[in-house]
């Protein structure tokens, strides 16, 4: 979950770098839909449909919350897909602001900060939910449901919890949340290789050609999470490259249609909820259709001024500020809760979950994440500086050492 790109001031005569603002208020919405997610996956029911389309819930009400468009409000894996998207984005187009002013991106920074600005959070976070289990020991209880007892194991594994804290592992993490920061270090990883393709495909004009094949991914496998959500990181890479190639990403006004075909996506995006649709056919081709959604969604929020008004409200703003921290803090804290609370309704879980998440959130923010960050910028550019000089001194010695041969 990388934060709104943007790039530093540029030489005179340059297009100026534009911070887009609006995906730090869209990164924000969804994570709070996370936060939604884990505290009605609390409710047993509920925890049977998780993020498995298809499964349809005993109750009325539970029905209603999965297969109409309520199921927006807490649909935790499609705001994962959105996530994704955005840090495509956000990774991407400080390097392609740099392309079309013709400077170089530092990869020799780009490579410490970045594994400073994500492992160190995530690490706390592991040590966050260690703690949360030590004090609020998990259950086997079934009755809690599928996502609180098999989603949440008890026990703590030595050789586990290493792999955890290196985000080794592809799922069972103690914060199940960590998954999707095992997907984002692998991206991380490839980002060079992905930028080059993405970068080649547009001198070709060929950018639909990798959109195209990200979107016949989840209806070849069935998934969108197949090769880690590389797949679902390229729709936002090729929006990143082509966003900071236009001196002008955000128009001065919205779009008088954006904000209708904003909502329109959002509904698309649960379209493997819908009635009808549970035949693997069907699910195929709705995997493909959300992928789509989302990355239209982000595309409409940035090119055309889609719900500017909401996600540049400073509310909004400031869940965006606070979204990392709400991914890595609320899910252990929804777990502890609802231990602490087994002998009442788990729908108590959806009132306590953000008041005590709120709190935890900040202090995270401020002590973990922050801090986390500006000593991600002093680690790359302290790797920038050294290799800097080390290529400085290879300079000098090369002609001495050829004169000595000569």
């Amino acid at each position: 979950m990388s934060s709104s790109p943007s790039a530093p001031p540029p030489s005179s005569g340059k297009p100026a770098a534009v911070r887009l603002i609006e995906l730090d208020g869209l990164r924000g919405l969804a994570a709070v839909v996370v936060l939604i997610h884990h505290a009605l996956e609390t409710v047993p029911a509920l925890a049977e449909v998780g993020a498995r389309p298809g499964t349809v819930p005993t109750g009325a009400l539970n029905q209603i919350l999965t297969k109409s468009p309520l199921h927006l409000l807490w649909a935790g894996h499609e705001a994962v897909l959105i996530f994704f998207v955005l840090s495509g984005v956000a990774l991407t187009y400080p390097v392609a602001r740099r392309h079309a002013q013709g400077r170089r991106f530092d990869w020799v920074d780009y490579g410490p900060r970045r594994f400073v600005r994500l492992w160190l959070p995530a690490a706390a976070s592991t040590t966050f939910a260690v703690i949360a289990m030590l004090l609020v020991p998990r259950s086997e209880d079934p009755a809690l449901g599928h996502w609180m007892t098999v989603t949440h194991p008890v026990g703590l594994g030595a050789r586990q919890m290493l792999m955890e804290y290196l985000l080794i592992p592809k799922h069972a993490y103690r914060n199940t949340v960590l998954w999707s920061l095992h997907a984002e270090a692998i991206f991380s990883f490839v980002l060079p290789l992905m930028i080059l393709g993405v970068a080649l495909c547009a001198r070709w004009r060929l950018s639909w050609l990798p959109v195209v094949a990200a979107l016949a991914v989840p209806v070849i496998t069935a998934s969108p999470g197949s090769g880690s959500y590389l797949p679902v990181f390229t729709v936002g890479a090729v929006m990143g490259w082509a966003w900071g190639h236009n001196p002008a990403p955000v128009p001065e006004r919205p779009r008088p249609w954006a904000t209708a075909q904003a909502l329109v996506c959002l509904l698309l995006i649960t379209l493997a909820w819908w009635p009808g649709m549970e035949s693997h056919t069907a699910q195929r081709l709705a995997n493909a259709v959300t992928l789509a959604a989302a990355a239209y969604l982000v595309h409409l929020v940035v090119r055309a001024g889609a719900l500017r008004g909401l996600l540049r409200s400073r509310t909004v703003q400031y869940l965006g500020l606070m979204s990392f921290s709400l991914y890595l803090v609320h899910e252990p804290v929804v777990v502890s809760l609802r231990l602490l609370t087994h002998s009442m309704s788990p729908w108590w879980v959806l009132v306590l979950a953000p008041l005590v998440s709120a709190p935890l959130t900040w202090l995270f923010q401020r002590y973990i994440e922050a801090p986390s960050h500006r000593l991600a910028r002093r680690t790359g550019a302290l790797a920038s500086a050294r290799f800097a000089q080390w290529s400085e001194r290879r300079r000098h010695t090369r002609p001495a050492d050829h004169s000595k041969k000569g």
